[in-house]
């Protein structure tokens, strides 16, 4: 569903073509019942000739507890509302997109009289209360609808052969999920630019994953509220020009999708690993859809709390980063069709931005405490210069709209928490606004590196050390130097396959990782101080000269697991001597806090008599609790803060 935002569709009856189009409205929509389980649905009238008028009519059917009328639904994108064409609804004249009228001739052709919710038409769109409340009845619109037709638009680019082709490869990897002999079954998708040999065979290209990988990247992908109305429906049914596919049942469509979004080990020499990558591209666009359709069905048979409210709300922010909407808004209201926020949505003129994702992120303190914060900071706050939203958004509400988090993207220090809750204050608003509760300030930023993501290497931490002086090579929590670099370079985490658990610093891949980063700082040590490198680092970070081999799965995981959480993060050192990774927003004067009940240290900036919220951050030996040590030492002290 896409509302409509600004100057609405006009309405008019072609007697009235000169008069108050909102005569012409009224002539169309009579009000919904007061049953909040009414919507309305289009009944598509049949033609002979497939260019001849749209015509249509409007009924009201009862969703709840079965609807009352058997219905289809349709999913598309509007496309440019200032481009329209008429059609006849009720015996009126009714503008809409030409995408619709598209997708409405299509629909005509294949099924001829259908019952049909389409939002432009089913919603009375000048109507701000029933915007609102048909938007609480999307879940039960597409869930309950026997089939979900999603408009991908004409045949253009070929895009109803890349229908064909998308059919074809999950019809064929379902078939042969253990192997490679659906490749062979169908070599042309691996080919383009020409021709290639597999079996001794010159295949011929026909670019098919270049029109697939088109398809996919159509505008009707990137709207927010696409990701609902393809994962409600049993049944879905995609439809490009005149070719259509029905999408797999969840389950092997979700298998096959993450299959082929991985180059697998024992890759066949005969499929080109270029075209590989544009295959796992491919999946890469449908692992939302993928993903959430098969969880919604599992969520059938048991509980599953990751797909529900506000922790499933940000759980699929990952996955919905390249998401539009036409306003901002929506990318809430967009998705309470499958996560319960508690939210009544309101497209009212007084109702900001700002207040929607202040609600919402209020919403998630309440039930799931201070984590909501892991998703906020100042470059994903309502106070950056490309916000939308009025200037006194709190630093502590995340911008909806604004890609996740660096440091939320994946695995790290999975049992960490930083300051666990005692009962105490805790984070809560005041004010409708602010946060207050106990913290403690622990540290500040002295230096923070010039250099950020893939271009930080492992020398530009270590270069500093001064092995011959040992007060260089210690860390505040007791360990090495050299060691805390290791840990912060993969994040605490063991990177073991099904592991949540911390990395541990006596176990046999933290001693490979110690391996891997001693050869990667032993040239530019050695240039440094013009003597062989790897006896007495060796010496210095393991206490023997011989060093250990390391496992193939051990440097893979090293390789992997410290490129991803570079990406999008700034290291910092701090005055106490700990060593962080935050966001490329941090700088040198931002305070090292600890919340109550917040699992992540976090980085604040000192605005007179509060804090704005900077983001959460990684720490070394403050992860675990270590802070709380130091306040019984008397080292530090609980105090109550403000964040604005």
């Amino acid at each position: 569903m896409e509302l409509s935002h600004g100057p609405f569709i006009e309405q008019k009856s072609k007697s009235m073509q000169a008069s108050d189009p909102l005569r012409a409205h009224g002539s169309v929509y009579e009000q919904l019942p007061v049953d909040k389980s009414r919507t309305r649905v289009l009944a598509l009238h049949s033609h002979v000739s497939s260019a001849a008028p749209l015509s249509c009519s409007l009924e009201v059917v009862t969703l709840d507890p079965e609807p009352s009328r058997v219905y289809m639904a349709l999913s598309y994108v509007w496309g440019d509302a200032s481009v329209t064409e008429d059609i006849i609804v009720d015996g009126v004249s009714f503008a809409v997109t030409s995408n619709l009228v598209s997708a409405l001739r299509q629909i005509r052709k294949s099924f001829g009289e259908v019952l049909l919710w389409a939002d432009a038409i089913s919603i009375n769109q000048r109507d701000i209360l029933e915007r609102n409340q048909q938007v609480l009845l999307m879940r039960y619109i597409y869930s309950k609808a026997k089939r979900v037709i999603g408009w991908l638009g004409p045949d253009e680019n070929g895009g109803s052969q890349a229908l064909k082709t998308f059919e074809t490869l999950f019809r064929v990897a379902i078939i042969y999920p253990d192997n490679f002999e659906w490749v062979r079954r169908m070599p042309e998708l691996l080919t383009a630019d020409g021709t290639y040999s597999m079996d001794g065979k010159e295949i011929q290209s026909s670019d098919s994953l270049e029109k697939l990988l088109s398809l996919l990247r159509r505008p009707f992908w990137r709207r927010i509220w696409i990701v609902q109305e393809l994962i409600l429906p049993l049944n879905l049914r995609l439809l490009c020009g005149e070719e259509y596919t029905d999408i797999p049942e969840p389950d092997s469509f979700y298998h096959t999708v993450n299959k082929l979004a991985q180059i697998p080990s024992g890759l066949p020499d005969s499929v080109p690993l270029y075209m590989w990558h544009r295959l796992t591209e491919c999946m890469a666009l449908l692992r939302l859809l993928a993903d959430h359709r098969f969880r919604r069905l599992q969520r059938e048979y048991q509980a599953n709390r990751i797909l529900e409210g506000i922790v499933g709300f940000m759980n699929a922010r990952k996955l919905l980063e390249f998401h539009k909407t036409s306003d901002p808004r929506d990318h809430v209201y967009g998705l309470l069709g499958l996560f319960d926020l508690d939210i009544v949505p309101d497209y009212s003129e007084d109702v900001m931005v700002a207040d929607v994702y202040l609600e919402v992120a209020r919403h998630g303190l309440k039930t799931e405490g201070p984590d909501i914060l892991s998703l906020a900071g100042t470059r994903h706050s309502c106070n950056g210069p490309d916000c939308l939203t009025h200037f006194d958004s709190p630093s502590w509400v995340p911008d909806w709209r604004l890609p996740t988090p660096a440091r939320v993207r994946l695995h790290r220090y999975p049992q960490s928490h930083a300051f666990p809750s005692n009962g105490g204050l805790q984070m809560l608003v005041i004010d409708h606004k602010w946060l207050r509760g106990s913290a403690v300030v622990w540290d500040k930023v002295s230096r923070t590196e010039s250099k950020t993501g893939f271009d930080l290497n492992e020398w530009d931490l270590a270069e500093r050390i001064d092995i011959e002086k040992p007060g260089d090579c210690a860390y505040p929590s007791g360990i090495s130097r050299f060691r805390a670099i290791i840990v912060l370079w993969h994040g605490g985490y063991d990177g073991s396959k099904g592991s949540r658990r911390d990395l541990q610093i006596n176990s046999d891949l933290f001693r490979s990782y110690e391996v891997i980063f001693l050869a990667n700082i032993a040239k530019p040590w050695a240039n440094k101080y013009r003597r062989p490198a790897r006896p007495t680092l060796s010496r210095h970070m393991f206490g023997v000269d011989k060093v250990i081999s390391v496992p193939k799965d051990h440097r893979e995981s090293y390789i992997l697991r410290s490129r991803q959480l570079r990406y999008d993060m700034r290291c910092f050192h701090t005055e106490r001597g700990y060593i962080g990774f935050g966001p490329l927003t941090t700088e040198v004067g931002h305070h090292v806090c600890v919340l109550e009940g917040h699992k992540a240290p976090v980085l604040l900036h000192r605005r007179g008599s509060h804090y704005v919220f900077v983001g959460d951050c990684d720490v070394v030996g403050i992860m675990n609790g270590g802070v709380l040590e130091a306040v019984k030492r008397g080292e530090a002290e609980i105090t109550e803060i403000e964040i604005r």
